[in-house]
């Protein structure tokens, strides 16, 4: 097997692997390595969008009992809102602005969040309850997955201000991503972004992939939600790092 396909699977298999755990992030960890790669760009934006409706249904089906089903609906409402105005911005402004505030704003938010959770966990607690947010979340979702397809940066974040259930926090945004998953893989499919290599390399990603969710899942019961709440702060550090990067 051509050694670029094995490093395209390993890559895909780490993107599977950080999803199923922290819920979000495998086209931030994906994308880049498939990059080094060298990977040709639209055949790895299209296998990854393929990837992650795969795994956003694996995970759906095993955690639907856990969906925050008003919530979801709230945030799907702002998305449809939201989607139009990111792609105004990325027409008429300089993304790159956007991409460097993002970048800035999810380290600082990681850190401070980190350190909170450290430090301060019993002094400062903020809770999100009215319903208003999940439409905010939405909206400002619906942005980023147009400009950046990082629809999931802003679910998180309100998942953890939410104080949400560490298994109702995985099932919502996933049923999230796999309905907006859905719209994207179809406008990648018409707008001619799969290329020649797409199909073969996902299908031939599939068991890696489903070693991945495997693994996660196994993971994620291992882990309890002061540790994952520990460890998805440091990993919207990371992912703030990585948007500044790339």
């Amino acid at each position: 097997m051509d050694v670029i396909i094995i490093l395209s699977l390993f890559a895909i298999f780490l993107g599977g692997l950080v999803r199923t755990y922290f819920g979000f992030g495998e086209a931030l960890i994906s994308m880049p390595l498939l990059a080094l790669i060298g990977l040709e760009t639209h055949a790895a934006i299209s296998v990854v969008g393929l990837a992650g409706l795969f795994l956003a249904s694996l995970n759906i089906f095993s955690g639907y009992r856990n969906i925050k089903y008003n919530v979801l609906f709230l945030m799907l409402v702002g998305s449809l809102v939201g989607i139009p105005i990111g792609i105004w911005i990325l027409r008429y402004f300089n993304t790159n602005i956007v991409q460097m505030m993002l970048g800035g704003f999810l380290i600082m938010y990681g850190t401070y969040s980190l350190c909170k959770f450290l430090f301060f966990n019993n002094r400062i607690r903020v809770v999100l309850k009215s319903n208003i947010w999940s439409g905010i979340t939405g909206i400002v979702s619906g942005i980023l997955g147009s400009l950046y397809n990082s629809h999931g940066v802003t679910v998180v974040i309100y998942g953890t201000l939410s104080r949400w259930h560490i298994k109702d926090f995985r099932s919502t945004i996933q049923a999230h991503f796999f309905l907006t998953a859905i719209f994207v893989v179809m406008g990648q499919g018409f707008g001619g972004i799969w290329t020649e290599q797409t199909m073969p390399l996902f299908l031939l990603s599939l068991p890696c992939l489903i070693i991945s969710v495997i693994i996660g899942k196994y993971l994620s019961k291992l882990t309890t939600y002061n540790h994952f709440e520990k460890w998805l702060y440091v990993f919207i550090v990371i992912l703030g790092a990585l948007i500044l990067i790339t």
